[in-house]
């Protein structure tokens, strides 16, 4: 495959600095706007928090230098290790309410509404600060950066959020520099839960894609959206020359004759890649180690 130009650096690029002018002009009380849409006003700076959503929450605060403020999280093992002896409100998708009000919180992090939680801390005079895309999910390197600065300014730390977005901003640019000069490779991330199950492939849309391109590799499933099923024959039609997927699902694609005329699968370019660093601080992490699958010469 030809070489090709990713104008995705410069996207991150304008929304660092974007992000930049916004850390510098935080002050108490701040408004900031939740995953909702809604403005939640912070009165002055929280010292009691805790985690009732997706293990992201606490990475951020343990990377900006707030884990001293942070009294509790919600159970996940995909939680930062910095985190392991504090309490536990119940799980991420549906935190406990009395076990979060017994911890006297001035800042609740991520708390969903599935059954209601939300709305009841709410009612019950708790400030809840839910961040993403209004309307949506946390889906794009983008979008953890949006949360790292929403989540620093809450905090009264927007200048170490800056800080970190930087230096994760300039690690990834630096892997996507070199993936610019290299061939572009036909690649795929598939979820193959069972050998005898046709496998989830990430489409468009998905942290998956943005990382294969951003890595040097092209998405031979770009054109489908989201992480549907497909069928065996449809993977071999495409024929990925690299695939990536969950470690535990490397025996199910390696082993399965169905994928027998794969190209990855006949050279063994199938590669486990923890789903746990995507969303996550350590997104230049995962992004680094794909793209020295997709190119080991480097």
């Amino acid at each position: 495959m030809t070489k090709r130009v990713w104008t995705g650096t410069w996207v991150l690029l304008s929304m660092v600095l974007l992000l930049g002018l916004v850390a510098a002009a935080q002050q108490y009380p701040v408004t900031l706007i939740d995953n909702r849409g809604l403005e939640i006003r912070i009165e002055q700076k929280p010292n009691r928090i805790v985690v009732a959503g997706i293990p992201l929450y606490a990475e951020i605060i343990v990377d900006l230098g707030a884990l001293d403020r942070l009294v509790a999280v919600a159970s996940s093992p995909d939680n930062p290790p910095e985190v392991a002896g504090l309490p536990r409100v119940g799980e991420n998708f549906a935190p406990n309410v009395e076990v979060i009000l017994s911890m006297e919180p001035d800042l609740v992090l991520g708390a969903s509404d599935w059954a209601g939680e939300r709305t009841r801390l709410e009612k019950l005079g708790i400030t809840v600060l839910s961040v993403g895309p209004v309307g949506g999910y946390i889906s794009t390197i983008p979008d953890i950066f949006s949360c790292i600065s929403t989540i620093g300014t809450a905090l009264g730390v927007a200048e170490e959020a800056r800080l970190l977005i930087g230096q994760i901003a300039e690690e990834i640019i630096m892997i996507e520099s070199t993936a610019l000069t290299e061939p572009l490779v036909k690649a795929a991330f598939l979820y193959a839960i069972t050998p005898d199950i046709p496998p989830y492939v990430a489409g468009s849309g998905s942290i998956e894609n943005e990382l294969i391109v951003r890595a040097g590799g092209g998405n031979v499933f770009s054109d489908v959206e989201g992480f549907p099923q497909v069928s065996f024959e449809e993977i071999l039609s495409r024929d990925p020359d690299v695939i990536f997927t969950d470690p535990t699902h490397v025996v199910n694609i390696l082993e399965n004759p169905l994928f027998a005329g794969v190209s990855a699968v006949a050279s063994k370019k199938v590669y486990g890649i923890n789903a746990r660093h995507f969303l996550s601080t350590k997104v230049a992490r995962a992004l680094r180690t794909m793209s020295e699958f997709l190119h080991p010469q480097k």
